[in-house]
């Protein structure tokens, strides 16, 4: 990560003494060399970038930057969505969409038109990626180099190609997974109870009979709190509707819906 990473944007400044264009800082160098030195190496693959901190080569407690990066692309009718996963520029998501609508033109027998849509952020994160041009003065957030772009553009035209002729890709390696290693600062829950005379699950509010078009619904039940449980791919709420004819519920909404909120309030 090079030193403007630190320094923000004019409209949100960095905190300490980092301004914009900053290639050095006498503070900030003495507590670097104390994390981890900057090999000749790391200097030459990030040239022209100024380094703040070398964080490819920092591995506890576990990597700081991805080695293994998943890419994808499909396409729904005449659509070629690529997920990438990182925030490119608006002059590299160019470049690359220009890159795989060629390709995928150029290698389909169907000799049809197609719009690639670039899809950022997707699957895992690996910062940003600008042009070579941008990366003399907007690289520092580039972490693979330089020529960043051109890899992933180079991946994209392989995927583009393979796709438009309906051949398979190989699946590649798997990406370790660090979430047994993953360590907070958040204190777990050190008890939960319930209100005197209740016990969890109680509903200590209950919803009316009918409801109007437009209106709120809004129930309280004794809980214990969320963070015991975060309900990885499921719900903290469900509503329901109930087929009189069948006699069977079916679920109409989670807590992924916008229409529906869920609080917790521990003082309670």
């Amino acid at each position: 990560m090079g030193f403007s990473f630190a320094s923000g944007t004019t409209d949100g400044p960095g905190l300490f003494p980092f301004k914009q264009g900053d290639t050095a800082n006498i503070l900030w160098n003495k507590v670097k060399s104390r994390v981890k030195n900057t090999t000749k190496q790391m200097l030459d693959c990030q040239y022209p970038k100024h380094i703040l901190l070398p964080t490819g080569d920092l591995k506890f407690p576990f990597p700081w930057q991805p080695s293994i990066l998943p890419t994808q692309i499909f396409r729904i009718g005449h659509v070629l969505v690529a997920s990438l996963p990182a925030e490119l520029s608006t002059m590299s998501g160019r470049r690359l969409r220009d890159a795989i609508k060629r390709e995928y033109e150029k290698n389909s027998a169907e000799n049809i038109t197609v719009e690639p849509v670039i899809s950022g952020l997707s699957n895992t994160y690996s910062s940003y990626v600008v042009t070579f041009e941008e990366y003399r003065y907007e690289g520092a957030s580039t972490i693979y180099g330089p020529y960043t772009l051109d890899a992933y553009i180079q991946q994209y035209r392989y995927l583009a190609s393979q796709l438009a002729t309906n051949s398979t890709v190989s699946a590649g390696p798997p990406e370790p997974n660090y979430l047994d290693q993953q360590t907070s600062l958040v204190p777990g829950v050190l008890f939960d109870c319930t209100p005197d005379g209740k016990k969890f699950g109680d509903c200590i509010s209950q919803p009316l009979m009918e409801y109007t078009i437009g209106s709120t619904v809004k129930v309280a039940f004794v809980s214990g709190n969320p963070r015991n449980n975060v309900r990885d791919e499921s719900t903290f709420l469900a509503v329901e509707k109930l087929d009189t004819n069948s006699n069977q519920w079916t679920l109409i909404a989670t807590d992924a819906n916008w229409e529906t909120s869920h609080y917790y309030m521990g003082d309670t």
